[in-house]
């Protein structure tokens, strides 16, 4: 590649195309400016034809509509100076003092009116965004590009498509009806929402240029999903054979053949004892028993088929020992065969819906006379490539003989060949094209921009390339430090940012660098940043200390969130003592909090910075690219709202509104609402009141109306975020009100409101800046703040990445994009090679970002149930050429040979709340015992042990902080750690290796309401259909995890939700194996209610200890007297395999780090010190209850119907079942205890 020219402003060529190559903060704008100035002046006669131009022949084209006012003040502000120097007014700088000396005297008054002229002419200047011009373009050039004259702009498309894709829906995959084959087209068959989402990819605007593959080869042939139905009912029928054909090969024989080769001659790796006890030999006795039961399409047994196929079995097979022949073998490895020539149905079935639907899309577009954004440029593509096109390009080209495009490397292909058609001659004479970028800051991929395309483009300007070699923004030692970190990488076998062609096979190519870094010069800022005197280094990190094993990803965000608020809040105060800031000529400057910036990758990061700052009274606020208002929190709670108060008599959706954690004060409040009846009436009759004046005044006095009932605002203030939220969620409202106008009542508005929340446009309108964003601290995504700069960058986040994994990934290979919708290995690794690459480059963009300091946050830290760290897999690690696997030592070593400064990594408990020295006032003392009412609503929580009655009366009386819900203290108690289980000694069997557990996962009641509201969304959805659709799970966990800020555990929680789906129920007795997934029936949820005339809790608690563990101590239950009602939610009740009904309760309480926690003896432990007994016993009883109402012979044959109670404690799906059967007797005794002829049981509606 050639090394690129030094740019000379006064001596740039005017004519032909040019690259300028500009790094950060190294004057692009000033440099733009310039140029513009030489063309108005016609500079040395130089231009295109040698003639003077001025704004309306100028074209100059960015990427964001602020950019252009940006580019049209700064270009006026220097045409301005300019004319004032050639009148005498000004001295102005070095370029125009230069310009000034190559014009004689006589033509300084024409110059400055010419420079004046065009000063005043700037509004009239061509600077647009690409979308601007294209619009404009096809606009004035209507007829040679064939455009229609009365087409309107439609910013948003997401209905249109949406509409498309129902449109497909409903025509090609509704009429299938067979089962298996919506089955075997996937998400594509699930609903249209599903559909849209798999052919997105082809609706992009260069959807046409890109090659599509799955597993890393191109797609199959397309296929009509009609003609994909037939091939697929000629293979069901192919495996029906074939499955028919082994099934009389399915013997004892062949039991004790597998039992045998299990034992002694397989690989226990593969075929452990554990797993064989557990799955595979009760798998194989089912279907000896009931070969008819094997679904080879419908459940895993494929799979497990497969484990045994003798092509495996060989495979597996210790040395020495050969496979004995059975005839089994023969017809399993036919259907295996078989199995193997499965018709690709997704692959397609979804480019026809692809092509189909973006058929559609155009026709609808047509009809309407309505035009996307991404439409202008595709029109105007169109318009050049055709026929007749050279003549539109011509014209184009007379209008504006000059173009400059600024932010180049965030083309795409279509862009370029725009461009290209137009000004196809790089040595023209008659035009001049200035392509200007800085490709070390291409990040922007998630829009469509391809650094592939800025490549080629740079191959096309060989020979004519620039690049601006000075920093004008950063200090010399943060330049050097800068520098010192990418002239190291380029030492890489690939270079610093991936692009060195040492490997080539082409031999012409070796040593070849497509994206150098050049090292640049520091203009040199002479404020320098102290603290008590002395100068701080401007390039520093903390390094933590502990080894990958002891420090997960979680504790890494944690410490290093703390450690940057530390230094900001430190900074801050010892500017205020003046012990720290800006030092310049012998003067300090004082730090101001808009000088401060905390640059991070998503909302989440943000989230956790904000509030470790909001501790230390730091106010903040976040500025993101890429958020829509209706991607944010706010809009998920107000249609969560929209949908309760338009159908306030369905419960339901009022439970699910008031659950969404922006609409509570906290997770006990729920519990109040749940609890009191009287609560739960005034907020239906508030969601009534709600409707009646959506429907008589409209949806924002609604809303309005709803915030001040609700007392929202206020709540909301209290938080860090609280005035971001406010204002989104009056924007919110605007955007419904406005837009009710253009609806078809409640109902339509709703929809239109939830499609753009489930697929928020980038189109859409961003958030709404807040007045006193200037005097907080920003935190900023690493995308929003190129272009920016800050005195101070933090970047305690850092060393985090995620790897490319999630479907559809895209890449770069020969000059192509290729969108892979269904990744093997290697395509993951190319593009998880090309997510480093990316991540390169924001980390470039990051480092540049600061004037006199910047911080990082780093450590070897581990995620999920991994030991080691892959911080060499980060950016930084990359660059700095870490080995796998690295620890602290490592690290540190490689930053040495940087000179960055390590700052001591401060301890977990640094900073302390000021502890005040006041007094607290001594508590209010009842000197008259306080007698209940004679009738109450109890619940289990209400149950309480003596060491916990304190905590029951503060919950009466009502003091704050504390539980006032039984579902939110049952879930405190869930989560906090019981001394029997610190005491409770580890168990030595060893692991195995496939833990499927979420031992890692943060604890606390809200996880454990989080956790139970995930299987609740299982249950509703359907357990068999979310075990099986993948796409809809990672969806919707990934919005809950995101609204709690733990989006990093998708991949842990969908495995784990996975394994509570589908791992085996180990019913008492030998029964058919099930799972949730494969329950003939259960409902989630089951509330009820259970008149109680003066039980005793004493005796309560003498059957829990009598039926359950007897004679194992436990703690006893408070004395008291129920009289009223016993109220209660079910977590799960089903119908096991053995044809009995049972409870289910889900524990998220933490019982050890792994798996060899959970012994049915540790499980016990916990069980008797929360006092789950009882809780067993009162939903055993309520189940009784029920089954005693709706069986007719239930009375007498109670063991026949009546199951018991399993308590999972779920954060580890395969050993945390602890069974109950309860024996009839207990029942019995318990009816007898609550006056059972004289007591009735109410049950919700849901009841099996």
């Amino acid at each position: 590649m050639s090394t690129p020219q030094r740019l000379q402003p006064l001596r740039f060529p005017l004519r032909g195309i040019q690259l300028i190559e500009a790094s950060a903060g190294t004057g692009k704008t000033y440099s733009l400016a310039a140029l513009y100035v030489r063309f108005v002046l016609a500079h040395g006669g130089e231009t295109p034809g040698g003639r003077a131009f001025l704004p309306p022949d100028i074209l100059v084209v960015t990427f964001t509509k602020a950019a252009t006012e940006e580019l049209r003040d700064r270009i006026r502000a220097r045409l301005v100076e300019a004319a004032a120097v050639f009148r005498g007014q000004s001295a102005g700088d070095d370029f125009l003092q230069a310009l000034r000396a190559e014009y004689s005297e006589d033509q300084f008054a024409g110059c400055a009116a010419r420079l004046q002229m065009a000063a005043e002419w700037m509004d009239e200047a061509a600077i647009f965004t690409i979308h601007g011009w294209c619009q404009r373009m096809l606009s004035e050039h209507a007829f040679d590009s064939g455009m229609g004259f009365a087409q309107e702009m439609e910013h948003d498309l997401t209905e249109l498509q949406l509409q498309a894709a129902r449109d497909y829906w409903r025509t090609w995959l509704y009429p299938l009806q067979d089962s298996r084959v919506l089955d075997d087209l996937g998400a594509l068959a699930r609903a249209p929402e599903m559909l849209l989402k798999q052919v997105q990819p082809w609706l992009r605007p260069d959807g046409k240029l890109i090659a599509f593959h799955a597993d890393g080869q191109p797609l199959p042939t397309s296929q009509r999903p009609d003609e994909m139905g037939e091939k697929l009912r000629t293979w069901y029928r192919q495996v029906d054979a074939a499955v028919a054909a082994l099934t009389p090969h399915l013997d004892t024989s062949l039991l004790e053949l597998l039992t045998e080769l299990q034992a002694s001659k397989l690989n226990k790796r593969s075929y452990s004892d554990a797993k064989w006890h557990e799955v595979d030999l009760p798998t194989w006795k089912r279907w000896l028993a009931h070969p008819d039961e094997i679904q080879i399409l419908q459940t895993d047994d494929a799979e497990h088929l497969q484990r045994f196929n003798p092509e495996v079995l060989r495979s597996r097979l210790k040395k020495g020992h050969v496979l004995p022949a059975h005839p089994a073998f023969v017809s399993l490895d036919h259907l295996m065969t078989v199995l193997n020539d499965r018709p690709d149905a997704y692959r397609a079935v979804v480019q026809h819906a692809a092509q189909w639907i973006a058929g559609r899309i155009e026709q609808q577009k047509e009809r309407r006379a309505v035009l996307g954004f991404d439409d202008l440029l595709t029109r105007l593509h169109h318009a050049l490539d055709r026929e007749g096109g050279a003549v539109l390009a011509e014209r184009i080209r007379a209008q504006f003989p000059v173009a400059m495009v600024d932010e180049f490397q965030d083309t795409d292909p279509i862009q370029f060949s725009i461009f290209r058609a137009i000004y196809p001659q790089i040595d023209a004479n008659e035009y001049s094209l200035t392509l200007v970028g800085d490709p070390k800051q291409a990040i922007y991929s998630f829009r469509g921009a391809d650094l592939q395309t800025y490549l080629r483009a740079r191959r096309w300007t060989t020979g004519r390339h620039f690049n601006l070699p000075r920093n004008f923004r950063s200090a010399q030692a943060l330049v050097d430090a800068v520098n010192r970190l990418f002239v190291q990488g380029e030492a890489l076998p690939k270079g610093s940012f991936g692009f060195r062609h040492d490997d080539s096979e082409d031999t012409s190519a070796i040593g070849q660098n497509a994206l150098p870094y050049f090292p640049v010069e520091a203009q040199g800022q002479s404020a320098t940043y102290v603290e008590h005197g002395e100068i701080i280094p401007m390039l520093n990190y903390w390094l933590a200390p502990e080894a990958a094993e002891q420090f997960k990803k979680s504790d890494y965000m944690d410490r290093m969130a703390r450690a940057c608020a530390d230094r900001i809040a430190k900074m801050l105060t010892d500017s205020d003592a003046k012990h720290c800031g800006l030092q310049s000529e012998g003067s300090l400057k004082a730090l101001q909090p808009g000088s401060f910036a905390v640059l991070v990758r998503n909302r989440m990061e943000a989230k956790q910075i904000a509030e470790a700052l909001a501790v230390r009274g730091v106010r903040t606020v976040y500025l993101s690219d890429r958020d829509s208002v209706y991607a944010t929190e706010e809009a998920q709670t107000l249609l969560a709202w929209l949908q309760a108060i338009h159908a306030p008599e369905d419960e339901q959706k009022l439970r699910m509104a008031l659950m969404m954690r922006l609409s509570m004060q906290n997770d006990a409040q729920f519990g109040v609402w749940l609890e009191d009846e009287q609560a739960w009436e005034t907020m239906l009759e508030h969601c009534r009141d709600f409707q009646r004046i959506w429907r008589q005044q409209g949806v924002l006095p609604m809303i309005r109306a709803w915030l001040h009932t609700l007392a929202l605002p206020s709540r909301w203030l209290a938080l860090v975020e609280g005035e971001r939220i406010l204002t989104n969620m009056l924007h919110l409202a605007e955007l419904l009100q406005r837009e009710s106008a253009h609806r078809d009542g409640e109902t339509g508005l709703m929809r239109w409101f939830a499609t753009h929340v489930q697929a928020p446009s980038g189109t859409d309108e961003q958030i709404q800046r807040l007045e006193s964003d200037a005097s907080r601290v920003q935190i900023v995504t690493i995308h929003k703040s190129k272009g920016l700069q800050y005195d101070f960058v933090f970047l305690p986040f850092i060393a985090s990445f995620k790897s490319a994994s999630d479907a559809p990934l895209r890449y770069g290979q020969d000059d192509q994009t290729i969108v892979d919708i269904a990744p093997n290995e290697t395509v993951k690794e190319r593009a998880d090679w090309e997510r480093l690459l990316e991540d390169v480059r924001l980390l470039y963009v990051a480092l540049t970002r600061a004037v006199y300091g910047c911080w990082l946050g780093l450590a070897t830290f581990s995620e999920g149930n991994a030991k080691y760290s892959k911080l060499n897999r980060s950016a930084l690690g990359y660059l700095l050429d870490l080995p796998d696997r690295p620890a602290p030592d490592d690290v540190r070593a490689a930053l040495a040979r940087l000179q960055w400064h390590e700052e001591p990594f401060p301890a977990a408990a640094m900073w302390q709340e000021v502890v005040s020295s006041a007094k607290p006032f001594p508590a209010l003392v009842l000197s008259d015992h306080v007698t209940r009412e004679r009738w109450w609503v109890a619940s289990y929580s209400a149950l309480r042990t003596r060491a916990n009655a304190a905590r029951l009366e503060a919950e009466q009386i009502g003091f704050a902080g504390t539980p006032d819900s039984a579902r939110h203290a049952q879930l405190q108690d869930d989560d906090e750690m019981t001394a029997a289980q610190i005491a409770l000694p580890l168990s030595s069997a060893p692991l195995d290796a496939a833990d499927d557990g979420l031992h890692d996962f943060p604890r606390g009641a809200s996880i454990g309401t989080f956790l139970h509201g995930l299987l609740e969304w299982a249950c509703e959805e359907g357990f068999d259909k979310v075990a099986g659709a993948i796409d809809e799970q990672q969806n919707y966990l990934q919005k809950r995890l995101q609204q709690r800020g733990l989006e990093d555990f998708l991949p842990a929680v969908q495995h784990w939700l996975d394994r509570m789906l589908t791992t085996p129920l180990a019913f008492p007795g030998d029964h058919p194996i099930m799972s949730l997934a494969t329950l003939p029936r259960a409902v989630s949820e089951l509330e009820f209610w259970l008149e109680a005339k003066q039980v005793s809790v004493a005796q309560i608690d003498a059957l829990a200890q009598q039926f359950f563990w007897p004679g194992v101590a436990r703690p006893a239950l408070e004395a008291d007297t129920l009289n009223g009602m016993l109220k209660g939610f079910i977590d799960l009740t089903f119908i096991g395999s053995d044809g009995r009904y049972w409870v289910c309760d889900f524990k998220s309480n933490w019982l050890g780090a792994d798996r060899s926690a959970y012994t049915q003896q540790s499980m016990q432990t916990a069980m008797l010190e929360k006092r789950y007994d009882v809780q067993a016993t009162l939903y055993v009883f309520a189940l009784h209850r029920l089954l005693k109402a709706r069986v007719r012979d239930y009375e007498g044959n109670e063991s026949k119907y009546l199951g018991g109670a399993m308590y999972w404690f779920m954060r580890d799906p395969s050993m945390g079942q602890l069974w109950l059967p309860t024996p009839h007797e207990l029942v019995r005794a318990l009816d007898t205890l609550f006056r059972a002829e004289r007591s009735t049981t109410t049950m919700s509606e849901g009841a099996m």
